[in-house]
């Protein structure tokens, strides 16, 4: 069982939102404040933290499980376009704007969350520049990811766009972090593929390829990253 699968303890919850991601990143009064003013939420599989049209709401921070983020293009059901890792926040561009929300976000399986309400959001916004600047950064590294998600689509080569798509999925496109963890990659070869933006067939070819090299594990439904950096230099080799 991975680790992510397992349910923290409030203590182990802080921790992980406290050591990864954006909140790791901004400054001790501050992560204090979020944490404070936050719920430790348990979700179920399959069950809708927001849809894309939802009015503004609350962010969320993921200690555990899985979150897949969803768009609605045109008139079209709702397509896979990232899975979140555990110390990811989301959701305070619609906070900070008023706005409706521009994407869904659903549970892949049971996942741990932290919810700081809308009202709660709004508060420590309005407390200063400092506290915004720190909203601001989770937005700035929201737009890199969306930016960086293009770039990868524009890749020609089919086996290097689908692990530039591996690596962003889990955490590690630019490189490794320090407490980098494997952890599952909650989808579809098919949906994988949609998402690469390569045919079902070559997909598939690509991934077995991959963990026949020893670089990923295929499940039924899931993958697991077992070897970014070496995935990266591949990418790298196949320039």
């Amino acid at each position: 069982m991975n680790n992510h699968n397992l349910m923290a303890s409030a203590k182990e919850a802080r921790d992980i939102v406290s050591h990864s991601g954006w909140l790791s990143q901004t400054p001790q009064w501050f992560q204090v404040s979020v944490l404070q003013k936050s719920q430790l939420l348990h979700f179920e599989t399959g069950e809708k933290l927001f849809e894309a049209g939802d009015p503004p709401g609350g962010i969320y921070g993921l200690v555990s499980g899985g979150l897949r983020v969803t768009l609605r293009p045109g008139d079209q059901s709702p397509v896979a376009v990232h899975l979140y890792v555990p110390g990811t926040w989301m959701g305070e561009a619609a906070a900070i704007s008023g706005d409706r929300r521009l994407i869904g976000v659903s549970t892949t399986r049971d996942t741990q969350a932290f919810h700081l309400p809308l009202a709660a959001t709004r508060d420590l916004l309005n407390q200063g520049l400092e506290s915004y600047r720190c909203f601001a950064r989770l937005t700035y590294w929201h737009a890199a990811l969306a930016l960086g998600a293009v770039s990868d689509l524009l890749i020609r080569n089919a086996e290097n766009r689908l692990i530039a798509v591996l690596l962003r999925l889990s955490g590690c496109r630019i490189e490794t972090p320090p407490n980098w963890r494997a952890v599952d990659i909650d989808l579809s070869q098919d949906d994988l593929a949609i998402m690469s933006n390569v045919g079902r067939t070559k997909a598939n070819t690509i991934l077995r390829k991959l963990q026949s090299s020893g670089h990923i594990e295929i499940y039924y439904r899931r993958l697991t990253v077992l070897a970014p950096d070496a995935l990266r230099e591949r990418l790298v080799h196949n320039s």
